[in-house]
């Protein structure tokens, strides 16, 4: 299995490098981060399908990835379906990701089982260790005001909805309260 995920990492590499509507730092600052912090969690959880986590990785943000419309988390995972079928994983395979990735934006439905929870958490921490925020702010796809409530939104969300281990809120505490402080300032 670590073989094909390598190479469905390559084919995602490559589709980020080739979407010229994706940021540039979309592969190298984002889905490398989640892959390390996934990679961290699952060394303190032995127990977890890593293939199952690091297939979520490389495969839940693919509704970005391929520029498609539709619901984040559903869009992603009938692509992810497609991807993990051309490689041949099996059904059961198949259904466990694409459960992990339905629920990592804990927006609908939060995720159930421990690999959801390792996906959900990587995803949210990502953002904590490099300036995703300032990346996303030169966009200019708000105005400041409304970028302010966004990212506190966002904050709120990743630390309390979305970390799901008391460790890895620990670990990114001083760095949530620091964004917490910065962008409420008047």
């Amino acid at each position: 299995m670590q073989k094909t995920i390598i190479k469905i990492k390559e084919q995602i590499k490559s589709e980020c490098q080739k979407n010229k509507k994706l940021p540039t730092w979309f592969y190298s600052d984002h889905l490398l981060m989640v892959e390390k912090n996934a990679k961290a969690l699952l060394k303190e959880m032995p127990s977890a399908d890593k293939g199952v986590v690091l297939l979520g990785v490389w495969l839940h943000d693919l509704q970005r990835v391929r520029g498609l419309n539709g619901d984040h988390q559903s869009v992603g995972a009938r692509e992810a379906e497609k991807v993990m079928r051309e490689y041949g994983y099996d059904n059961k395979i198949i259904a466990k990701v694409k459960n992990i990735i339905q629920t990592h934006s804990c927006d609908k439905k939060k995720p159930t089982s421990l690999e959801g929870r390792i996906l959900a958490t990587a995803d949210a921490m990502s953002h904590y260790y490099n300036d995703f925020y300032l990346r996303i702010a030169v966009t200019g796809q708000r105005d400041l005001a409304e970028f302010k409530e966004w990212v506190l939104e966002k904050l709120d969300r990743n630390y309390n909805k979305k970390i799901f281990f008391n460790y890895a809120k620990k670990k990114i505490k001083l760095r949530h309260d620091l964004y917490k402080k910065v962008f409420s300032m008047k």
